[in-house]
């Protein structure tokens, strides 16, 4: 491994870091192309060789700036720029999700050059890189058989939530939850309301109390983009986060019925399992950054468990199982109320939570969708 760091970052709050982060990006998609590796040549950087490139011999992938230093290594690079660009997007190698890397702090590590948020975060991957790198996802079931079973399958899951008329005239939907989170400086309470605009927008608002002290912020997702609002500003995410945007938030059990007739979803019959204790039918479901297994009760077809692919909050990659339970009736549909979360086989807390409400329909102002002004709300 060949790694190289110039900056480092004190450890601080979530959001405080997030921000920052997003504040940098912001600033570096509005400026011209970010100079990538301090001007070594990409393509020597992988063979192990620290070789300055010149400016006269540039390529610009993303929002990255390459520098080489023949027309050998760029013409190498033009080939196959998958192989010697910046992995991940430029996400953080670590962290990944949404969180941005510094492409003067980078590791080359298997041939491929990633790149890091913060000094812990570097040193965090090059003890154990494969904890933070994910593995290909297997192919989708291609049979008939198997897309045929599954769609019989959904369809009595949607009968168990109550019904496809029901699910289907759904324009709008909102869930309510809240916990308390123990953070460095003592216990936070958290209130999340999440709101589905249909078929293509959601907002999350977040309300963190410590003491008398309170911070909003909001999650907008739209066609158009991706933003985090908070103190008046609106942080555009990185467009290489998006699958990760869409996965937390398009793998809700109501959600993902309500898109099952989309041209996008893909749904595949795995047969019978034992998930969490429980002995489901599972459904593998795909739908632009959703990727998930569901769990359907062998009798009832009613949702158990949801399984997924993710990263937990130290940035490692693993299997996760949200459990789903304590169904109610909400206004004509059945739906659950508890979700409690296991990552690797073992209980997750931050992703546990009983919701407080559910809304069917709620009218939602336009303007909590409506694209941010650049720079500001």
């Amino acid at each position: 491994m060949m790694n190289h760091a110039r900056t480092s970052m004190r450890t601080m709050g979530l959001l405080s870091a997030l921000l920052l982060g997003l504040a940098a990006s912001v600033a570096a998609q509005a400026a011209a192309p970010v100079e990538a590796l301090d001007g070594l040549d990409p393509v020597l950087l992988v063979q192990g060789k620290e070789v300055a490139g010149k400016t006269d011999l540039a390529v610009v992938r993303g929002r990255f700036q390459y520098l080489f230093s023949s027309a050998d290594t760029k013409s190498t690079f033009e080939h196959d720029p998958g192989k010697y660009e910046i992995q991940l997007g430029g996400l953080c190698a670590r962290m990944g999700k949404t969180a941005g890397g510094n492409p003067s702090d980078f590791l080359v590590y298997e041939g491929r050059i990633y790149i890091f948020g913060s000094d812990d975060c570097h040193k965090k991957f090059q003890a154990a890189p494969a904890k933070y790198l994910a593995t290909p996802s297997p192919a989708m079931p291609a049979s008939q058989d198997a897309g045929k079973k599954a769609a019989k399958l959904l369809d009595r899951a949607v009968e168990a939530l109550g019904g496809a008329q029901r699910i289907d005239g759904l324009t709008t939907y909102a869930e309510t939850f809240s916990q308390v989170q123990k953070r460095q400086q003592g216990e936070a309470q958290i209130t999340i309301k999440t709101m589905w605009r249909f078929p293509d927008a959601t907002r999350v608002e977040r309300t963190m109390t410590m003491g008398d002290r309170k911070m909003s912020s909001a999650q907008l997702v739209t066609p158009a983009g991706a933003w985090y609002l908070a103190q008046g500003h609106a942080y555009p995410a990185p467009e290489a986060g998006r699958p990760s945007i869409e996965m937390d938030l398009g793998r809700n059990p109501v959600v993902l019925m309500h898109a099952r007739r989309d041209a996008a979803f893909k749904a595949a019959a795995l047969g019978p399992a034992t998930v969490a204790g429980m002995s489901v039918e599972q459904v593998r479901v795909r739908r632009g950054g959703v990727d998930v297994i569901l769990g359907l009760d062998s009798a009832t077809a009613r949702i158990q468990t949801i399984t997924f692919t993710d990263r937990n909050n130290e940035g490692e990659i693993g299997t996760y199982t949200l459990v789903y339970s304590d169904y109610r009736p909400v206004d004509g549909l059945t739906l659950p109320f508890s979700v409690r979360a296991l990552f690797n086989g073992e209980a997750e807390p931050s992703q546990t939570f009983t919701l407080e409400a559910i809304a069917l329909n709620p009218p939602l102002d336009a303007a909590l969708f409506a694209t941010p002004a650049a720079g500001g709300l």
